[in-house]
């Protein structure tokens, strides 16, 4: 008898420690998040297509906004990986989608010195048609993984101001070192405040070059 008990506190120990154990497994497997297998760069991914770009486009058609890095007819140039032409005939000559990026290939803009003009800061044609919700992404995207991710956070970057919680000096340096120097030396510059001045200030920079005077080769078709 003495044993049989003896048997049934053992086995009863051993099922509480089992249950313990599985409770704490259990506990673990709900607290898991599934972002905590992702990367930072991953997790700007889902903000950006998940949140952000829906928002930019409910308010570009609200808006009746048009811009030509949001065009259907632009196409990937073959000329460098990270330029697109005008599909419309609008414009002759391939250019980067935004500013800001230091590409390997310098773009040959047969003006001299002169900066080439991103489609963002480009007039549009009417020949303009604006891409779908679902391909909004699409004149961004890149195969090299770096190039489409600094499209995507350059171009929050000139929407809001802010990418990834901070003051996207860094594009502003690259298209114009001095700018950037006059604008961080300022006494109230603040490095977390949005920069209400920067998609201003750089298609300025770019409409000032002959480069960004050109004009259309064709109408629209």
């Amino acid at each position: 008898m003495i044993r049989t008990l003896t048997g049934y506190a053992a086995i009863h120990g051993l099922l509480a420690r089992i249950t313990a154990k599985a409770g704490k497994a259990l506990k673990r497997l709900l607290s898991f998040r599934f972002s905590d297998l992702l990367s930072e760069d991953m997790k700007y991914q889902l903000h950006f297509f998940r949140n952000y770009l829906p928002e930019l486009y409910r308010r570009h058609v609200k808006r009746y906004h048009k811009n030509c890095l949001f065009c259907s007819r632009l196409i990937k140039s073959g000329c460098h990986r990270y330029c697109l032409k005008c599909g419309a005939g609008t414009y002759i000559k391939c250019c980067p989608p935004l500013p800001g990026l230091l590409y390997a290939v310098p773009v040959d803009t047969d003006e001299g010195d002169g900066l080439p003009v991103p489609w963002y800061f480009k007039k549009t044609c009417p020949g303009f048609k604006r891409l779908p919700l679902y391909l909004y992404w699409r004149n961004m995207y890149s195969v090299f993984h770096s190039i489409a991710l600094s499209n995507y956070e350059t171009l929050e970057g000139l929407e809001r101001g802010l990418s990834s919680g901070t003051r996207p000096c860094h594009i502003c340096a690259t298209v114009d070192y001095g700018l950037y120097r006059r604008c961080t030396g300022r006494p109230d510059f603040d490095a977390k405040a949005p920069c209400t001045r920067i998609a201003r200030e750089l298609k300025k920079i770019y409409m000032s070059q002959p480069v960004g005077r050109q004009k259309a080769s064709r109408s629209a078709v």
